[in-house]
């Protein structure tokens, strides 16, 4: 896939489509204001940059809109150059018959996420800041702003700067001996330069190992809630959403499909499964199936809710649940047991877990503070701008591989210097994808295809 021209002049709505009170139509290019000029009046000659005016819009001589204009000037716009900013109402004739009006003039219809594409390209943001734009405009949650937003601001990027500078020292001691043919500067001394690309190499991890809590973040947390058949998973379900989600009867086996909702708790994003009971005596083909589909979504959960009903002794199911839960968490899925029932008469031991009531509500606070705990953690822990893309996990951990690589070989009894280089180059390399320094044009692509027009 090939990056669209950046030279062309290009126009787009950069409201959502629909009727509204107002709109926003935006072009930018080299003939921004020269476009504009064709269709809009009094006519313009050196508008004035960064000042609103009141101008018409026609068609011809007929008067389609009054709209308030801004004109931005290279380079100091959004995207680095010449830009219009069109308010008008929001009416879909209005602002169809506009963009039609810029197409006509010489204006291309923007490609996904092209404004954006223009202003990495121009130096206006970096990569990563570029690529954390889609994800603020997609917030859904709190943290999920939070995050996009130190991201824009460029809290990632001075990370990545940190330890791209770090590796640049290394590399020039290491290119520094390897041009020195007269053996005029002393060796380098291994304990430090191992020290060194050590502690390189931990902030590196420790930077990616972020990834889990930025992907439940951006994505949202997702629970799963499992347990025998009859021990509460539904009525905690409505219980945490405050609303009557999933069917609830005394009968066991009425849920036989997973059944997802999603909740917004302490400000992070969280997606409720609840499933099948892990029955032990399953013979129904549609219990079986409804099972399958319970063990495959426990298999893909952040966290996983064991629940228990005290009221009953303990079940062939209930230890079925607890067995399956403990084989099948994801790696770093975390594993909450919630003792269900606790205003009914006690009928088995239940120790280590929340012990909750969905008829009185006991529990139901310290349970949904459980959920969000590791993420609250991260923000505490100063983690501002956690890793939120799939991209940054790997190229953070490719760096991290090169230097272990890069650390095995200098412990070597005459370790070779030309490799040790080769090494810091990649880890460069690696770091310098996030920030679009070294990214190929197919990452470019694929990163603002899944923008919005507009934006």
């Amino acid at each position: 896939m090939h990056l669209p021209d950046t030279e062309r002049t290009i126009v787009a709505l950069a409201t959502p489509p629909g009727a509204a009170a107002l709109a926003i139509i935006r072009l930018s290019g080299p003939a921004a204001f020269s476009t504009a000029a064709k269709f809009m009046g009094p006519p313009l000659t050196t508008p004035a940059h960064r000042l609103a005016r009141l101008l018409d819009i026609r068609d011809g001589s007929r008067l389609i809109d009054r709209a308030v204009t801004v004109f931005f000037k290279a380079p100091a716009s959004y995207t680095g150059q010449d830009t219009v900013e069109i308010t008008c109402h929001g009416s879909p004739y209005i602002t169809r018959t506009i963009l039609n009006l810029a197409i006509r003039s010489g204006a291309s219809l923007a490609a996904p996420g092209e404004f954006t594409l223009r202003a990495f390209i121009n130096g206006k943001l970096d990569l990563a800041q570029a690529e954390a734009v889609g994800s603020l405009v997609a917030a859904g949650s709190e943290a999920a702003h939070r995050a996009a937003l130190a991201q824009v601001q460029g809290e990632m990027s001075r990370k990545i700067r940190a330890l791209k500078q770090a590796a640049l020292h290394l590399l020039a001691g290491v290119e520094a001996r390897l041009d020195d043919s007269h053996e005029e500067i002393t060796p380098v001394k291994l304990s430090a330069f191992l020290r060194e690309s050590g502690k390189l190499k931990k902030e590196t991890l420790d930077l990616a190992a972020g990834f889990e809590a930025g992907r439940g973040i951006r994505e949202g947390i997702r629970v799963v809630i499992t347990g025998a058949p009859n021990s509460g998973k539904s009525s905690l379900l409505n219980s945490l959403l405050g609303y009557d989600r999933a069917i609830v009867s005394t009968s066991a086996g009425t849920t036989r499909d997973t059944l997802e909702a999603k909740l917004e708790i302490g400000g992070f994003t969280v997606i409720f499964t609840d499933t099948a009971g892990l029955n032990a005596a399953a013979r129904h083909p549609l219990e079986t199936e409804g099972i399958r589909r319970a063990i495959t979504a426990i298999s893909q959960a952040d966290i996983i809710l064991l629940l228990k009903d005290c009221s009953t002794p303990r079940t062939a199911s209930d230890t079925l649940a607890q067995r399956r839960a403990g084989e099948l968490a994801a790696p770093g899925a975390a594993l909450i047991k919630v003792i269900t029932k606790t205003d009914l008469p006690a009928k088995t031991r239940a120790a280590g877990g929340i012990k909750t009531s969905c008829r009185n509500g006991t529990g139901l606070d310290a349970l949904r503070r459980a959920l969000v705990a590791r993420q609250k953690k991260a923000f505490r822990d100063g983690a501002q701008a956690p890793v939120i893309f799939a991209r940054h996990f790997e190229a953070l951990r490719a760096a991290a591989g090169e230097l272990g690589k890069l650390q095995a070989l200098m412990k070597q009894r005459t370790p070779p210097l030309e490799l040790a280089a080769e090494h810091l180059r990649g880890t460069l390399n690696a770091l310098g994808t996030i920030l679009g320094e070294t990214a190929p044009e197919e990452i470019l692509s694929d990163i603002f295809k899944n923008f919005c027009v507009g934006k």
